[in-house]
This record gives C-alpha cells, sequence and structure tokens, in this order.
C-alpha cells in the first residue's frame, strides 16, 4: 500500500521502527530554507561554527544519538555527481555531526557502475518492512512523502540498498577530490 503521509507521521517513522534506519539520497541539490544561510556562510568562509552548535542542539541527532543508545541502527547512502554540488560540498563537511550522533554515512559516486543499479529518487528503508518515497518539486525543495509497505516494492528497495552500501565508500574514506581514481 502507498499513502501520502503527513509531516507528524514522515517524523514518527523515525521513533516507531525497532532496528534499521537506511536511506539512499541521490540529489545533488536540496532546497530546505532553514540551510541556505549556513550554506552560504560555508561557502564563504569554509567555517562550520554554526552548524556545530546546531549539531549539539538539533532533534535530529539527539534522536540518532539515543537511538544508537537503544541499539538502533541508522545508516545512509549518498549517490553524488562529481565534482560536488556546492551543496553536496557542505553536507560532506557537516556530515562528521552526523557521524558524530551515531550514522554510518556513506557516498557513492555518479559515476561508479554500482550506481547505475539504483533509482532515481530519495527513499527511507525501515527495519527491511517499510519505506518512505520522498517527492521533491522543481526547486528541489520536499513536496510530500509516501509510505510503503508493499512486499515486492519494499524488497526492491532492499535490493538497492544492499547494492548501494556494497559499493559505497565510509565517509572517512571518501576524499571527492580523488575518489575517481579508484579501481571499479
Amino acid at each position: 500500500m502507498v499513502r501520502v503521509i503527513t509531516d507528524d507521521e514522515f517524523s514518527q517513522q523515525f521513533k516507531d521502527f525497532k532496528h534499521t534506519a537506511w536511506k539512499l539520497e541521490v540529489r545533488d541539490r536540496y532546497n530546505v530554507g532553514k540551510e541556505t544561510q549556513d550554506i552560504q556562510w560555508f561557502l564563504r568562509t569554509g567555517d562550520l561554527g554554526r552548524e556545530a552548535n546546531f549539531a549539539q542542539t538539533s532533534a535530529w541527532h539527539r534522536n540518532v544519538t539515543s537511538g544508537r543508545a537503544e541499539g538502533k541502527t541508522w545508516q545512509r547512502v549518498r549517490v553524488v555527481s562529481e565534482p560536488l554540488s556546492d551543496y553536496i560540498r557542505w553536507e560532506h563537511a557537516v556530515t562528521r555531526f552526523n557521524i558524530e550522533a551515531g550514522e554510518d554515512i556513506r557516498w557513492l559516486p555518479r559515476h561508479h557502475p554500482g550506481a547505475a543499479e539504483l533509482p532515481n529518487f530519495d527513499f527511507w528503508l525501515f527495519d527491511s518492512e517499510w519505506g518512505c518515497l520522498l517527492h521533491f518539486d522543481d526547486d528541489d525543495a520536499p513536496s510530500k512523502s509516501e509510505s510503503i509497505d508493499d512486499p515486492a516494492t519494499i524488497a526492491r528497495y532492499c535490493r538497492w540498498r544492499d547494492i548501494a552500501w556494497r559499493h559505497a565508500i565510509p565517509h572517512a574514506e571518501y576524499d571527492p577530490e580523488s575518489s575517481k581514481r579508484f579501481n571499479i
């Protein structure tokens, strides 16, 4: 079954899952209004000072940290074009705060053959039992989310997760300046 969910239902998923939350990100830009000033600041100065303060107080990071303490696993793969877009350069820089909270984030250059086996949309997969398909408008802003629990669709999502995870590079090992040199 597929159904559009509310923002509250979307947020609740990150409390309801029991074991694993896994995300595939395939966009080179996300237009999230509250990030705009921080991105512009980073692009001008290279400074992450504001993000460091936010990371210590954000609801997302607190939830990940408490979930990890309960034994939950948080993972994501970011499929990226190289050279990195301005947004992804900022995102790469601030990923350390997600990792400090307890996420395992990996990178998959779009030119890697494994990336061709993946869908061209973002989704969350929870406990390998249900998913959330993420939609964006023409300006890259989040527009709606759909809850998905159809077993055949979830099996596809699990296959995509396994492909992405197998080929992705752990954050600590991913250097966007030199990743084109890895052997494919």
